[in-house]
């Protein structure tokens, strides 16, 4: 009877996970659909406003920044205390954030402007990533990558919207995506009671099953899952932000072109996010870890040596398959090593790790000031080759079972 009502309770718990799996996944889509349209923006900034590689990468940088310095301390806090309301707040500052940049002039105010799309992210991406657990049940690595596709369906959206935007209406064409911004603003906040039910509910159910096995967060596996994961970051920052330029100084592509590249890398990273999560359940998430790093710098090196804009596109899209498979696994990884700080986790392995990537943004773009654009892809990689070597270290969390007595004493605490 016991065992008949934790089998009850249980299914209580992930009744509605299916469908508020897909709502926290259409509200990182629109965060990040926001997000992205920053790199699309960026060779229009370059023609209009007459920016430099450098300073197009500043931008970049601008958002990222704030978002590392604050990101843990914002996962800490979704940690403490029950605040969904963070989600619909941040989506809202994403939308004003980019929507503003349309109607600046001035290189320093459309950086704070970028700053203000970063503060956003930065708020929405631990709670969103803590409830996306919360409603995930038992299949972890599927409600992760459902979270990571909508981030990913997010930044293939974002800049179709935005070049359709701006080529019909000029740079205040910006302001289409509060549309979007808004209507999703409003469905979170008339749910934010049950999610701080749902969110009660799944705290409430961990903390009991950790009361039992003895778990504790295991920080130095964490280290270890990050060294792969702020590569990845890095990787995929710095395609997303110069292969556009790429596209447009090197293969003598027009500025749509280049920025539609942006949807043809999210859409690839949605494709592979999707299976990801579902072959990890299966597999093992430290495994599909090390698939993600297998190809991604022989096949960066094969981009740089073609001129056919053809053929680099047929070696992007598996180039960003591969790299993002492993994306899902490695945040719902980083919760199995931090079980008690979700929150935490999702803001390192989720929020900051793209923090990283445009913090080296600036960087690589002083070196493709200096050097060349196909250099930048050296340097990345490079730093793929450096991400593989920190994945090999990754491994799986062992977890006790709990025996048939202590599954009876949880359930009826």
């Amino acid at each position: 009877m016991v065992n008949g009502g934790v089998k009850l309770e249980t299914q209580a718990v992930k009744q509605p996970s299916k469908w508020y799996s897909y709502l926290m996944m259409l509200g990182h889509m629109c965060a990040d659909m926001n997000q992205s349209a920053i790199p699309a923006l960026l060779p229009f900034l370059v023609l209009y406003r007459g920016f430099d590689y450098a300073s197009a990468a500043g931008l970049m940088f601008a958002g990222s920044f704030m978002s590392s310095l604050i990101q843990p301390l914002l996962g800490t806090l979704a940690d403490r205390k029950q605040m969904p309301q963070l989600m619909a707040i941040g989506i809202l500052m994403t939308g004003v954030g980019i929507s503003a940049i349309g109607f600046l002039e001035y290189y320093w105010a459309i950086f704070a402007a970028v700053m203000f799309v970063g503060l956003g992210n930065a708020i929405f991406h631990p709670e969103g990533g803590r409830m996306a657990n919360c409603v995930a049940g038992k299949e972890k690595g599927k409600s992760m990558s459902n979270f990571v596709v909508g981030g990913n369906l997010g930044f293939a959206i974002g800049p179709i919207i935005t070049v359709l935007a701006v080529s019909q209406f000029g740079m205040q064409g910006t302001a289409v995506l509060m549309i979007p911004t808004l209507a999703m603003v409003a469905v979170l906040v008339s749910l934010q009671s049950k999610f701080v039910q749902m969110s009660k509910t799944a705290l409430r159910e961990a903390r009991k099953v950790l009361d039992v096995t003895g778990q504790k967060d295991d920080w130095f596996a964490m280290f270890k899952l990050c060294i792969s994961i702020f590569a990845r970051s890095v990787v995929q920052g710095g395609l997303t932000t110069f292969i556009p330029l790429y596209w447009v100084g090197i293969l003598m592509q027009t500025q749509q072109q280049g920025g539609l590249m942006v949807t043809v890398m999210a859409l690839s990273a949605a494709a592979s996010a999707f299976i990801g999560g579902r072959i990890a359940d299966r597999i093992g998430f430290s495994r599909v870890i090390r698939m993600a790093f297998m190809l991604p710098f022989p096949l960066i090196i094969m981009i740089t040596l073609t001129n056919s804009a053809w053929v680099a596109t047929a070696l992007i899209v598996p180039l960003v398959l591969v790299l993002n498979l492993g994306q899902g696994p490695s945040v719902a990884l980083g919760q199995k090593y931090l079980p008690s700080r979700l929150g935490t986790a999702t803001g390192i392995t989720l929020g900051l790790s793209v923090s990283v990537g445009g913090i080296a943004a600036p960087l690589l773009g002083m070196v493709g000031d200096s050097f060349g654009l196909p250099v930048v892809l050296y340097v990345l990689s490079g730093v793929a080759f450096v991400g593989l070597l920190g994945a090999l270290l990754v491994k799986d969390p062992v977890v006790p079972k709990l025996a048939p007595a202590e599954v009876t004493s949880t359930a009826g605490q």
